[in-house]
């Protein structure tokens, strides 16, 4: 008996949509993303204490961070986040890196003062003993103060610090001429438990920035630990006719590519005339500890050389390129330069300790 013509066209339209989504299955297999460390992989957190970074978690033993603030990459570092904090654990810690550090932004770190056992090198002390934390003597001439700073290239510079002891409050003061006056910023300290600390932003720019602290005489006890001033690091720099600028940086977002294939981070560098340079960076894992960032600017000043400062510290690195770019060495710095608009793609490789 014949079968009905329109049953023989079900039939045979069911064995062609069933081969389409086979082939569709091969064709998506053969297509298959990269496995990344977590999902999603990449998002923005405050992480050790710098707000709104841009995390990448580029394999599950390879991580890396960028601050839109500056278009600069930040940190990179093999073993993950100890994530903390209010959205976390209800907690007033910052959330921290795990694993070994391949490279940290070392600008971002303009002093670091953590060692409480002996005095901090460079910094002058009167009435300061040291131990667990340092500690002030009684009276007004105990002090505490830095070493002269520059904050000429950096932005939203913060003041962080701890003071252990109970209504253990300081008086901090800031000076722009190397210490001769003390009045560019004063302000005391509150009390915190241990594990917030102190945060303050300073509100000057200066090549000769000292900072001070001294006990309140109100104060049952004077204790300090656990100094950091860090901020955003000006890495970009425009050069036209010898003159050199450190334009402002412009985040834009980013891009995902088939949600796990790759992302690329968009922001414009802007001049003080207003003309802007657009960036694309585009970051990916190597084999081992290794990162290659993918590069296209566009929009450059005729006649112009653009440099990204690309020093950090971690462990030492080795570096390839490609491209319309070009690496240089000047004054103890490495800085990747672009002459025309264009791509390029540097590869950098750590070697970690055995």
């Amino acid at each position: 008996m014949n079968e009905p013509l329109k049953t023989r066209h079900r039939r045979n339209t069911g064995w062609i949509t069933l081969l389409w989504f086979a082939a569709g299955m091969v064709s998506g297999m053969a297509d298959i993303a990269p496995v990344r460390g977590r999902d999603p992989w990449v998002f923005r957190m405050t992480l050790e204490n710098k707000t709104r970074m841009v995390v990448l978690a580029l394999r599950s033993d390879l991580w890396a961070s960028y601050n839109p603030a500056n278009g600069t990459l930040h940190k990179v570092w093999s073993g993950g986040i100890d994530f903390r904090g209010k959205v976390y654990d209800f907690g007033q810690r910052n959330s921290v890196t795990t694993g070994n550090t391949y490279h940290l932004l070392r600008r971002a770190f303009i002093l670091s003062a953590t060692d409480e056992s002996s005095l901090p090198a460079g910094w002058s002390a009167t009435g300061i003993s040291t131990g667990n934390a340092w500690s002030f003597a009684t009276g007004s001439s105990s002090m505490l103060v830095s070493p002269r700073v520059d904050l000429t290239r950096h932005d939203r510079v913060i003041l962080a610090y701890q003071t252990p002891g109970a209504n253990d409050r300081l008086l901090v003061d800031v000076s722009t001429d190397n210490g001769n006056t003390w009045n560019a910023q004063n302000w005391m300290s509150v009390d915190h438990a241990v594990a917030d600390g102190n945060q303050k932003l300073l509100e000057v720019s200066s090549p000769t920035v000292k900072v001070r602290f001294r006990r309140n005489s109100t104060s049952l006890s004077a204790t300090l630990a656990d100094i950091t001033l860090f901020g955003d690091y000006r890495a970009w720099s425009v050069e036209t006719g010898g003159s050199v600028e450190y334009p402002e940086v412009d985040w834009r977002g980013y891009r995902l590519v088939n949600q796990t294939e790759a992302a690329t981070l968009l922001y414009d560098l802007v001049l003080a005339d207003g003309r802007r340079i657009s960036v694309e960076e585009s970051p990916e894992a190597l084999p081992g500890a290794g990162l290659q960032r993918r590069f296209v600017l566009g929009g450059l000043p005729a006649a112009s050389r653009v440099s990204l400062e690309l020093d950090g510290v971690g462990y030492e690195a080795s570096r390839s390129l490609t491209g319309a770019a070009a690496l240089r060495s000047a004054g103890g710095a490495t800085f990747l330069d672009f002459t025309a608009s264009g791509e390029a793609t540097l590869e950098t490789l750590w070697t970690p300790a055995p």
